[in-house]
C-alpha cells in the first residue's frame, strides 16, 4: 500500500509483517551496522591478541593445570559452537583435564541432548560436560557480601586449578550489560544468592538498570560474590539485533568486560527527538522462547530513563511463548504471581512490604510499568495461558494494532522496535 509501510517483527525463529500508516510511524528503531564479519576471523583474531595470550597463559599455569569452563545457558545466543572449539585447541595438551559447566541459575538444569544442541556434539565428546544444579550436595556457602548477600555458589569452582568464562555482553535490566562476573555469580550461584540480588532493595534502586554499570550495587555485588574464584580468562561477544556477533573479546575478565560494555553501548542506543502513543516491539528467538524470558522486552521499552512512548500509551509486544511459561522454577513463580495479579499498583505495593523471591521478582517489574502504561501482548501460546494474564492477549498482530487504538485513538503515532532487547531506546534531552 502507497501510504503504509511494511515493517518486519521477529516472531520466533520467523516474523511477522505489520502494515503501518506512513504518516503516523514515527521511526523503526533499531541499530544498524556494517555487514556482518565471519564469526571464525573474529574469534581467531580475538584470542590472538597480547592481552588474550597474556591472560589464557596465566589461566592455563604449569602444564597439567585442571580447568572449568563457565558458558551461557540456552537462552543466550553466546556462539558455543564457534568459540569453543577455537578455545579448546589453545588449551590441548597444556591441560589435565577440562570440564564445561552450563550456567543456568534458577532456570531448568539441561539434559544432554540440550547441552549437545547448544555446544556441539564435537565438544561434548571432547571433553566433560555437566549443568549447574540447585541441588543442595552441589552448593556451598563462601561467606556474605558487603551488602550482606549471602554467597552460595556451585561447588567445582573449588575444584579447578583455573575457571574461564564464554558470555553475551547484551543490556540487561539489572546489571546493565550481562557477561563479565554475572555468567558464574548468577549462573553458577545458589537459590538463596539469586533470591537476595533479586530482591526489591536491589531492584528499586535508580543504579539498577539498563545500561547501568557504575554505579549500580546490583553489578558491585555480583563482583563481590566471584570474590577470590580464580576466573582467569573470558571470552565474551556481542551480538547485533539479528543474533549475530558484531564483536568478541578475550582476555581477563574485567577488561573484557570494560570493553565489551563500552562498545555494547554505542551497538546498542538509539535516540529520538519526540514520544509516541503506541510502540511495537518484538522479542524473536532465543528469548522470546517463554514468557519469563519474552516479559523482559516491557522493561526494557519502558525501563529506561526517558522511554520513547507516552504514559498512558500502549505497549505491544510480540512473542511467540513456543514453551508457555517455561519449565524453570523462577518461570514458574513468575506466571503464578502474573496470572495472580488483580492490580498492578496493588501487587507493587505489596510486593515492597513483603518482599519478593526469584521469579516473583519478574513479575514485580512487569507490574511497575504497567501502573502507567497499556500492555499488549502477541503471542501463539495455549489459550489457557493467555486467560490467566493481566493484559489482553491476541494470537494476531493486527487485531493488537485494533486494540491499542481504541486506547490510544486511531491518530496515535507509532514507533516499531524489532528487537527490543538489542535497543536501547530513549528520548533525548531537551
Amino acid at each position: 500500500m502507497k501510504n503504509s509501510v511494511r515493517v518486519k517483527i521477529p516472531f520466533g525463529k520467523g516474523v511477522i509483517g505489520l502494515e503501518l500508516p506512513r504518516e503516523r510511524l514515527l521511526g523503526v528503531l533499531q541499530k544498524r551496522h556494517g555487514p556482518a564479519k565471519t564469526i571464525g576471523g573474529m574469534i581467531e583474531r580475538s584470542l590472538a591478541t597480547r592481552a588474550a595470550k597474556s591472560a589464557l597463559k596465566d589461566a592455563l599455569g604449569k602444564v597439567g593445570a585442571k580447568l572449568l569452563i563457565v558458558v551461557p545457558d540456552s537462552t543466550r545466543s553466546a556462539h558455543l559452537k564457534d568459540i569453543l572449539p577455537a578455545l579448546l585447541k589453545r588449551i590441548k595438551g597444556r591441560a589435565s583435564s577440562v570440564e564445561i559447566i552450563v550456567a543456568t541459575g534458577l532456570h531448568k538444569k539441561h539434559d544432554r541432548p540440550r547441552i549437545e544442541d547448544i555446544l556441539g556434539k564435537a565438544v561434548c565428546n571432547a571433553v566433560k560436560v555437566s549443568s549447574h544444579s540447585q541441588d543442595a550436595s552441589c552448593l556451598e556457602r563462601r561467606g556474605v557480601t558487603s551488602l550482606g548477600i549471602p554467597v552460595v555458589l556451585n561447588k567445582k569452582l573449588n575444584s579447578y586449578d583455573s575457571v574461564m568464562t564464554v558470555g553475551v555482553i547484551e543490556p540487561h535490566l539489572y546489571a546493565g550489560y550481562s557477561g563479565g562476573a554475572k555468567t558464574v555469580a548468577i549462573g553458577l550461584a545458589g537459590e538463596e544468592t539469586i533470591n537476595a540480588t533479586h530482591s526489591v532493595r536491589f531492584l528499586d534502586h535508580p543504579g539498577t538498570a539498563i545500561d547501568s554499570v557504575e554505579p549500580n550495587p546490583f553489578q558491585k555485588t555480583l563482583w563481590e560474590i566471584l570474590g577470590d574464584i580464580r576466573v582467569t580468562f573470558t571470552v565474551n561477544c556481542v551480538n547485533d539485533s539479528e543474533g549475530k556477533a558484531i564483536a568478541v573479546f578475550s582476555g581477563s575478565v574485567r577488561e573484557v568486560f570494560a570493553r565489551g560494555s563500552g562498545f555494547a553501548k554505542d551497538a546498542f542506543g538509539v535516540n529520538v527527538n519526540i514520544q509516541s502513543d503506541i510502540v511495537v516491539a518484538g522479542v524473536g528467538y532465543p528469548k522470546d522462547v517463554n514468557l519469563y524470558q519474552a516479559s523482559r522486552a516491557i522493561n526494557y521499552v519502558l525501563d529506561v530513563e526517558r522511554p520513547v512512548l507516552r504514559r498512558g500509551g500502549a505497549l505491544i509486544v510480540a512473542a511467540a511463548l513456543r514453551d508457555g511459561i517455561g519449565d524453570g522454577v523462577t518461570e514458574k513463580r513468575f506466571y503464578e504471581a502474573l496470572s495472580g495479579m488483580s492490580s498492578p499498583r496493588e501487587f507493587v505495593e505489596k510486593t515492597r512490604r513483603r518482599g519478593c523471591i526469584a521469579g516473583e521478582h519478574r513479575a514485580y517489574m512487569v507490574a511497575r510499568p504497567m501502573q502507567h502504561y497499556n500492555i499488549i501482548l502477541v503471542t501463539r501460546a495455549k489459550s489457557i495461558l493467555r486467560k490467566k494474564l493481566p493484559f489482553p492477549c491476541f494470537d494476531n498482530i493486527n487485531e493488537a494494532m485494533m486494540r491499542a487504538e481504541e486506547i490510544a485513538g486511531t491518530a496515535a503515532t507509532i514507533y516499531a522496535i524489532p528487537r527490543a532487547l538489542s535497543t536501547i531506546a530513549c528520548l533525548n534531552n531537551k
